[in-house]
């Protein structure tokens, strides 16, 4: 009975969190556009000028945010003059060029970033004059990169595999002989599992205001995910059934978020395309993914770790099951 009256308390503080977070998302974020007085600058090595931006707030409401250039070059450095302020707002863009800059046309995304990010870049196009020429060259060829942007969805993957693949293997070749070290194997990937979503739930800005419901149901997830560790590792009663449930619902969440990656949710209303969301949960910072390192270093956590809990904890549930 204990254990059934924790999990009704549970579920009720769930929905009461998840009610609160939704208020809280309807008043606390929003989007922001970015405009500029110029789209195109001519500028000779070694020089630099100054354009005008404005950050004005799309919907939601105000809170910190910068303006930010993709990708990143090693001859043309920008200074905005003002960081992180609350939108609409306006300032100065400063636009420097090398004196070793080769000659030609350079394009940039500008952006907002912060907690009221831009729905979409806008492209700033520079063209680099040579120092004793006054008019655009007539030959320009690009300098910057064209191509897609880059993902690491191949190493993750593959780790995944190796992951699963070893895992089965031990099992079925150790069989009892691996449960004392599933138990262990099983709690440490629940404890990383935990950590990479408290990572995602605090910093992951564009899932909290992009993405609500996937929002909310990682927080599901990781309530769910405490309660059943509890009745895991502290309920004698519970713990053959906990285990079949949270190898089940780990397995229904890795599922999800390789269906969130492939189909670019929830990130496809911001650009419309289904690769945005594959290349910002994988794209480790890379240029022209809008992503972070730390925001796909722990997404990648998490699926790893998760499917870990996955396989483990069903392995010990037949495990105890045939000694019955």
């Amino acid at each position: 009975m204990q254990a059934k009256q924790i999990i009704i308390a549970s579920v009720a503080f769930l929905l009461l969190l998840i009610f609160a977070l939704n208020a809280v998302h309807a008043v606390g974020y929003g989007y922001s556009k970015v405009t500029l007085t110029q789209y195109s600058v001519n500028i000779s090595q070694g020089s630099s000028t100054n354009i005008g931006f404005t950050i004005s707030l799309f919907n939601g409401s105000y809170w910190g945010t910068s303006i930010a250039e993709s990708p990143s070059s090693s001859y043309i450095n920008f200074t905005p003059s003002t960081l992180n302020q609350d939108p609409t707002y306006s300032g100065t863009l400063a636009i420097s060029v090398a004196k070793g800059t080769p000659v030609g046309t350079y394009k940039f995304n500008i952006s907002a970033k912060g907690d009221d990010p831009s729905v979409s870049p806008v492209q700033l196009t520079v063209n680099v004059l040579n120092s004793t020429s006054s008019t655009p060259p007539s030959v320009a060829p690009p300098v910057v990169s064209t191509s897609k942007p880059t993902n690491y969805f191949d190493y993750v993957g593959s780790i995944f595999l190796v992951l699963a693949v070893v895992l089965l293997g031990l099992g079925l070749s150790m069989k009892r002989k691996f449960v004392k070290a599933a138990n262990y194997t099983t709690f440490g990937s629940i404890v990383l599992s935990l950590s990479a979503a408290i990572y995602l739930l605090a910093y992951d800005s564009l899932l909290r205001i992009s993405g609500m419901l996937h929002y909310d149901i990682l927080i599901v997830f990781f309530i769910l995910t405490i309660i059943l560790a509890y009745l895991v590792y502290g309920n004698k009663k519970m713990h053959k059934n906990a285990l079949l449930v949270l190898g089940s619902l780990s397995a229904l969440f890795v599922l999800a978020m390789f269906l969130d990656a492939l189909l670019g949710l929830p990130l496809t209303q911001i650009s419309g395309s289904l690769s945005y969301g594959f290349n910002y949960l994988f794209g480790f910072g890379a240029a022209g993914t809008y992503s972070s390192y730390g925001t796909s270093f722990a997404f990648s956590l998490l699926l790893l770790s998760v499917t870990a809990t996955s396989i483990l904890s069903l392995f010990l549930y037949f495990v105890e099951s045939k000694k019955k």
